[in-house]
């Protein structure tokens, strides 16, 4: 892996940490369903200017994949946004140190799915990788 990966992933984890609390204190003001409707709000508009910024460069390649790439997207959004909403209930009726880890347990789904649906390759190391992913998260979450 890459330095420039890590960074991103680094980044990425310290970003999700901290909107695990962000949201939290949030649900102390809101109700869960109110909390989900102003933040896919705030991503709605946030992303309205991230793809008007940059749907000129991005139009030709869109474009020349045709429609399968955009419904493939559409369709992640769709899900993430439903992953979310279910993340947002959860986190709304337990302690954030609970929900987060159990949360952190979708490396077991993404090493199924990847296996049924991208064609990668078994491995036990994979396997175990993701069977102690899965165990820390339980010793965490309960």
């Amino acid at each position: 892996m890459s330095a420039a990966t890590l960074t991103f992933l680094s980044l990425f984890v310290v970003a999700m940490g901290g909107a695990a609390i962000l949201d939290k204190l949030a649900l102390g003001r809101l109700g869960a369903n109110e909390v989900f409707v102003v933040r896919m709000g705030v991503n709605a508009a946030i992303c309205l200017l991230l793809f008007l910024a940059g749907w000129l460069p991005a139009k030709a390649a869109v474009a020349q994949a045709g429609r399968v790439p955009v419904a493939l997207i559409t369709l992640s959004l769709v899900v993430t946004m439903g992953g979310v909403f279910c993340y947002i209930k959860a986190l709304s009726g337990a302690e954030a140190s609970k929900v987060i880890p159990l949360s952190s347990a979708y490396p077991l789904v993404t090493f199924l799915l990847a296996l049924a649906f991208l064609g990668e390759k078994f491995s036990w190391t994979k396997l175990a990788g993701t069977a102690l992913i899965c165990a820390g998260v339980g010793l965490l979450a309960f």
